[in-house]
């Protein structure tokens, strides 16, 4: 695997896994942040309880529960249970606690006028074959926002009928409370919910909570999109830069930009082929080197890859018709189509480019040789003229010489 596309990889994994520690940080913390708001809204506004695998979800809205260790802001766990198995504690004791319920804190008119008998603790009380009585409002029927109250069980009543009623009290109240809960509107009992548990629900269902938890993860979080936005558009940017010759391949922002692995195939295809050749196994490194080292469908389409890379150093045509039987949909066909022609003019532009190079160079090599036999016909015509005057001197210099006596001159 070439430097750049070793680059690229490490790069796209080192902010794979930032994105994937930032999900697993944020996302539970969201999600407990959300469940704690719900349980909170629910109960205060609605006449039901959110559920969650199971499990009824009560937020503690007041600190009458404090003295048995339940704060205020706790959201609890509910368990649906049969009233007429609940436990009745004693007030005067604190160490036999009733079991803790949730019930709706409604009396209707015809309860309110009906006599009620006290039943002792050993006692058991049967469930009468029906507690429908006219004018008796049923659960379904209770007006809505009718306050929920999470309170301990002290006492238990029945009706004429044999319907079962229960007396109620905050452990931290000096007083029980005013209204007989008819069994039927009791929502369920408490199941035990860890301390930390309870705290971490607490504070995620404070304003406190819901700013920190819940308003700053997702400020959070939108700001890393807005960030990989605003990334992305740059990398685009820097791709177009690449595919358009205004940037090197192979620079440090085409890398950190990840431009041969993003690349769609069209553009690759093109790049490829419009690469020089002494750049074309360097290319091919950049944009599909990644394969290497990938799993068995990366490994499949580099070897395809590799194949339509011989096509085009034997015929380029065959080259472009694989990859067109490869690509899916009209639309990157119809691209390939006008890459195909747009190389096919490179082609033949930079082949007569290379013709006229050619006769240039031969036009320059007459030229060359008609200027060396010019220079060397002057330098021999200067050779011929400096003799000739070396002959003339010469002559002049015999001339003047004295003639012997005994010569005569010749007529």
């Amino acid at each position: 695997m070439s430097k750049s596309a070793e680059k690229s990889k490490k790069y796209r994994t080192l902010y794979n896994i930032l994105g994937i520690i930032g999900d697993i940080i944020l996302i539970p913390v969201i999600l407990i942040s959300l469940i704690s708001s719900a349980a909170m809204f629910v109960s205060r506004t609605q006449n039901t309880l959110p559920s969650i695998f199971g499990l009824s979800l009560v937020f503690v809205a007041s600190e009458s529960m404090e003295p048995s260790g339940f704060m205020k802001g706790d959201v609890l766990f509910l368990v649906k249970t049969d009233p007429y198995s609940l436990k009745v504690g004693t007030v005067a004791s604190d160490d036999e606690l009733g079991d803790i319920i949730a019930f709706y804190s409604y009396q209707d008119d015809v309860d309110k006028t009906i006599t009620l008998t006290k039943i002792e603790n050993d006692v058991d009380v049967s469930k009468p074959l029906t507690t429908t009585v006219e004018g008796r409002i049923s659960v379904g029927d209770i007006p809505e926002k009718t306050k929920i109250v999470f309170h301990e069980v002290v006492g238990r009543y029945v009706d004429k009928d044999g319907t079962l009623f229960f007396e109620t009290k905050g452990t931290g109240n000096g007083s029980k409370d005013n209204i007989k809960v008819r069994a039927d509107y009791v929502l369920g009992k408490y199941s035990y919910t860890p301390t930390w548990l309870r705290a971490t629900f607490r504070f995620c269902a404070s304003q406190v909570g819901m700013i920190c938890l819940v308003v700053v993860p997702l400020g959070i979080l939108i700001l890393f999109q807005c960030f990989s936005l605003i990334e992305q558009t740059n990398n685009m940017i820097i791709e177009k830069a690449v595919i358009k010759g205004k940037i090197k391949f192979n620079s440090p922002e085409s890398i950190k930009a990840n431009v041969g692995i993003e690349m769609n195939d069209v553009e690759k295809v093109r790049f490829y082929a419009l690469a020089s050749d002494k750049e074309k196994n360097e290319v091919e490194e950049f944009l599909w080197g990644y394969l290497k080292d990938g799993k068995d469908k990366e490994k499949e389409e580099y070897s395809f890859v590799k194949k339509t890379i011989e096509y085009f150093k034997l015929n380029p045509d065959k080259y472009f018709d694989a990859w067109t039987e490869r690509l899916k949909g009209k639309r990157n066909k119809d691209k390939l189509a006008i890459y195909r022609e747009e190389w096919r003019l490179k082609s033949t532009i930079q082949e007569s480019n290379n013709i006229l190079v050619k006769m240039e160079g031969k036009g320059e090599d007459v030229k060359n040789a008609g200027e060396k036999t010019i220079a060397r016909e002057e330098s021999i015509s200067n050779i011929n003229k400096q003799s000739d005057s070396k002959g003339q001197q010469e002559q002049k210099r015999i001339e003047k010489l004295p003639k012997r006596p005994d010569k005569k001159d010749k007529k």
